[in-house]
């Protein structure tokens, strides 16, 4: 049931709906990969599988349990975060999420996300406050306070890809050599693969310890790339942009780099609205 509700939302999204996809939640992304979560948060404390195939697994974020995280995933893919949920009890804890915190007065979470379009009765839970042009819903407990936040990748997957997204060398080689990990991470797909000598590089902790500490080391990654970026043939000489079509999947767009020494190709990929880089490929 879950799968059909979904494409009939697609087939009813608005335009307005790409400018409300928030992707993060409590330092998380939609799209990292399932072992993103266990690697931070450790121990399962309930799993299973629902009739739609989609899976999902509960953490708990404090040791008491009083805050704790829900992560599903696809049936079309086991292997990324299809939807993230915070829930609990914990008075005042930062969700990390457009300001809410968890146990905050039903008033102010509405005057944070504005009126919901839809109110539904969760029994025991309380309500869930639906938005229809966004990604994320609310449940608000009997007494009238804020007892969970979830977010889903429900991006319309039959919307056409806009190329006029796809980032110029100029755009994206100036993200990269902004050095600022914040704003380059806005530039990576959560499950960006790097593939350097006989290894496959990609984030194995939540983004926000990713941008802190750089876990995975993604970043100094990316600090090399944007130092062969900077390499002043470039665009000029030795530089290609083409489409490659992939089967089951939307066009990517691909910026090969025959004239570099470390650099061979930067894929980008349609998600979430925008065009993101989803592989590298170092010689």
């Amino acid at each position: 049931m879950k799968s059909l509700l979904s494409i009939l939302f697609f087939l009813s999204i608005s335009a307005a709906f790409a400018q409300n996809m928030q992707t993060e939640l409590n330092g998380f992304k939609l799209g990292q990969y399932r072992e993103v979560p266990k690697n931070e948060l450790k121990t399962i404390i309930k799993q299973g599988k629902f009739e739609d195939g989609f899976e999902y697994e509960a953490y708990p974020v404090l040791a008491d349990q009083s805050v704790y995280m829900i992560f599903e995933y696809a049936d079309s893919n086991l292997e990324t975060i299809w939807s993230i949920q915070l829930a609990g009890m914990e008075q005042g804890y930062d969700c990390k999420f457009m300001g809410l915190k968890l146990g905050m007065p039903s008033k102010d979470v509405e005057q944070i996300l504005g009126k919901p379009s839809s109110i539904e009765d969760v029994g025991e839970y309380g309500k869930r406050w639906e938005y229809s042009t966004a990604n994320y819903s609310v449940e608000i407990t009997p007494e009238e306070i804020l007892g969970s936040v979830k977010i889903i990748d429900n991006f319309p997957p039959f919307a056409s890809t806009d190329i006029s997204k796809i980032p110029s060398f100029e755009k994206y080689s100036g993200i990269l050599k902004s050095k600022n990990r914040s704003v380059i991470s806005e530039l990576l797909a959560p499950n960006i693969e790097i593939y350097k000598g006989d290894s496959t590089i990609f984030f194995q902790r939540s983004m926000t310890n990713e941008i802190k500490d750089d876990s995975s080391g993604i970043f100094k990654i990316m600090d090399e790339v944007a130092a062969e970026l900077t390499n002043e043939k470039l665009p000029k000489v030795g530089y290609e942009e083409n489409v490659r079509l992939q089967e089951g999947s939307d066009p990517l767009h691909v910026a090969k780099f025959t004239s570099s020494d470390q650099l061979s190709e930067i894929v980008f990929k349609f998600m979430f609205g925008k065009y993101l880089i989803w592989e590298i490929k170092l010689k």
